[in-house]
């Protein structure tokens, strides 16, 4: 159902907005409101009749949505079927462990999260003469870049509080993350850090264990396009699945390869890369620059020319966030191709070698880091390894016990 049949349709029914009084005390449903997306985020609230309740969930027993457009995590770190509420910390501690190695040096977390004296801090002190370090645009602060979204989040959740639930799907015993996976990972954050019954600056209580969230009857991708465009742009890349999700949802999903059948997500999004066969049908082009917050149709094709880039430009694209422009320009360098795409399943190519491929670039990098750092780094080094092998063990075990 499109937006504009979604207002028309709230303006004849109650509003569908249905508080569940045995999940959360009048205080937090008023403290969580609905002020963090802006008029717009409240028009998409009001707007959505499948939304039915708000609780408050255990972050525990929630789990990603694998097509959320957005990635929150570099790619080395981890795929995308890896994230999961039992392994996030163990992500988190690798995360930091990588931006230390980078820095050489120490990076402290808690100070971020609680506001106390960092480095960033001190340089924004500093005067118009000073040198700064440049965090933004430096490509070897790229890990530390990503990281800090998350870490920022986690801030002014702690500080503010949770100004707009996540939304999520029930299914059985678990809920999937239909909006808000940043919020969930930012919840993560706080708890591996603070624990619940964490004390404020208010001497307030708050319990990080549980998170806010609005129960929706199915995942929608038009909502999550919505609210991505409202809350925060997503990197080119991030936008690339997100056209290549509406134009699959306009097609009829039946049409496509499952997600799950590809080596490469990167190969799931390309089904839709070719413009003449997958066209946008009449009716909807309005809806998808709408959707996607585009002002120009050109932005459309140059948004699915990025389906057809290389893997390692798309995953550098996603993880350095690169403009639409600059992916553009390194594709013509790359003299990739532009005109056609081959869709790979896991039946055409050897995981196992790109696997092996990967974990040596990994241990190249490593020897790398190892031959210019000084005693301190290299203990943080051994730790990283250490980490890496106790999660290699762990699959090894899981291995062993698949049929």
């Amino acid at each position: 159902m499109s937006s504009r049949k979604r207002r028309q349709q709230i303006e004849d029914e109650k509003n569908p907005l249905v508080f569940n009084s045995n999940s959360l005390d009048a205080q937090t449903a008023d403290a969580i409101g609905f002020g963090g997306l802006g008029e717009l985020g409240l028009d998409i609230a009001a707007a959505d009749s499948e939304f039915q309740a708000i609780e408050s969930v255990s972050i525990h027993n929630i789990v990603p949505n694998r097509l959320q457009p957005r990635y929150a995590i570099p790619h080395f770190m981890t795929d995308r079927q890896s994230i999961n509420a039992d392994n996030l910390k163990v992500i988190f501690e690798r995360w930091l462990k990588e931006i230390q190695v980078k820095r050489k040096g120490e990076f402290d977390l808690d100070a971020y999260l609680t506001g106390g004296e960092t480095e960033r801090g001190k340089q924004a002190t500093k005067s118009e003469d000073d040198e700064l370090t440049v965090i933004s645009t430096d490509p070897k602060f790229v890990i530390e870049k990503s990281f800090m979204k998350i870490v920022d989040l986690a801030a002014s959740i702690r500080r503010d509080g949770l100004s707009n639930p996540i939304s999520l799907v029930r299914h059985d015993n678990t809920y999937e993350i239909e909006t808000g996976e940043r919020r969930w990972m930012a919840y993560h954050l706080l708890y591996w850090r603070f624990g619940d019954n964490d004390i404020l600056s208010d001497n307030q209580k708050r319990n990080w264990s549980r998170i806010p969230a609005r129960i929706v009857r199915e995942v929608d991708v038009w909502r999550q396009a919505s609210e991505n465009n409202a809350r925060d742009n997503l990197n080119a890349i991030s936008r690339a699945r997100q056209l290549a999700l509406l134009l699959m949802d306009i097609h009829g999903w039946e049409k496509f390869v499952p997600y799950d059948e590809f080596d490469n997500e990167k190969d799931f999004y390309a089904q839709v890369s070719d413009g003449n066969e997958w066209r946008v049908p009449k009716g909807y082009g309005e809806q998808i620059l709408n959707a996607m917050g585009l002002s120009d149709a050109s932005q459309i094709r140059q948004y699915r020319a990025l389906l057809r880039i290389s893997y390692d430009l798309w995953e550098r694209g996603d993880d350095e966030d690169l403009t639409e422009g600059e992916l553009r320009n390194l594709a013509r360098r790359e003299q990739d191709t532009v005109t056609g795409v081959t869709v790979s399943s896991k039946k055409d190519k050897n995981p196992v070698k790109q696997l092996a491929t990967d974990a040596t670039q990994w241990r190249e990098q490593l020897r790398k880091e190892m031959s210019s750092t000084d005693g301190k780094t290299r203990k943080q080094l051994r730790g990283l390894i250490e980490d890496e092998i106790s999660q290699l063990q762990q699959l090894m075990n899981e291995l062993d016990n698949l049929d």
